[in-house]
């Protein structure tokens, strides 16, 4: 998994930047790494029942898990770009959902960094929280 420490030199919250707009960037993000996490567990399941036990009886989820793994990129890059990470580090960070669980330590370390950035930001800049 991407080292955060890099995270927190790459990611640059300046003076006028809308903090709004990325605490809401960051919520978006922690919610669909969460769902997409469950959603590949989920996933786990269905391939078990469907190779392991020859059953469709769940044949329906791939569609809906694909659908979630988008939402989930597109929330990776909606924050990325808000704070200026690379393409690498974005494209790092979206592998981390072909992983089961790791889309959950990614969650955690990337809301720890952000949000100490954000703290930081709306100390400096005297915003609310």
């Amino acid at each position: 998994m991407p080292d955060t420490s890099t995270a927190r030199q790459r990611s640059h919250i300046r003076p006028g930047d809308n903090l709004a707009k990325i605490r809401l960037a960051l919520m978006i993000f922690r919610v669909m790494a969460i769902i997409a996490g469950i959603a590949l567990l989920v996933l786990c399941v269905e391939l078990f029942v469907h190779y392991g036990l020859h059953s469709e009886a769940m044949e329906w989820w791939p569609q809906i898990h694909g659908f979630l793994f988008i939402a989930f990129v597109l929330s990776v890059f909606n924050l990325g770009f808000k704070l200026r990470w690379g393409i690498i580090q974005m494209g790092l960070y979206v592998l981390t959902a072909f992983v089961p669980v790791l889309s959950f330590v990614l969650e955690h370390r990337v809301n720890a960094t952000v949000s100490a950035q954000l703290q930081a930001a709306s100390a400096e800049t005297g915003q609310a929280q």
